[in-house]
């Protein structure tokens, strides 16, 4: 892990009807927090890893859910400081904003 974690700014969400916060660095790691109706508050991270051998997968995938959006967060953070990112949790007010289509009107999605 490296002793400096590396910020992973906020994007426009590539759907912007859906209730999706994004964030990324390109062809790096992939962050995207949804409200699933069935689910839940779901992180889905992926992040570039170097390859040990040719067979090996260069990203390195998780997901996971939750019923209130801080247990989601936390659990996508651990992941993401596992190898050496975090993302800038301060981009968005968590809880009131996702799943409020309204929020999304409003900043222009």
């Amino acid at each position: 892990m490296a002793n400096q974690l590396i910020p992973v700014p906020r994007v426009e969400g590539r759907a912007p009807q859906k209730n999706t916060i994004e964030w990324e660095i390109p062809d790096r790691v992939l962050v995207t927090f949804m409200l699933i109706e069935r689910l839940g508050y779901t992180v889905v991270a992926k992040v570039k890893i170097g390859k040990k051998h040719w067979w090996s997968r260069p990203w390195k995938n998780f997901m996971t859910h939750a019923q209130d959006p801080t247990s989601a967060i936390l659990k996508g953070l651990e992941f993401l400081e596992k190898h050496g990112y975090t993302i800038d949790h301060n981009s968005v007010q968590f809880g009131e904003r996702i799943g409020d289509p309204e929020y999304f009107k409003k900043i222009g999605l």
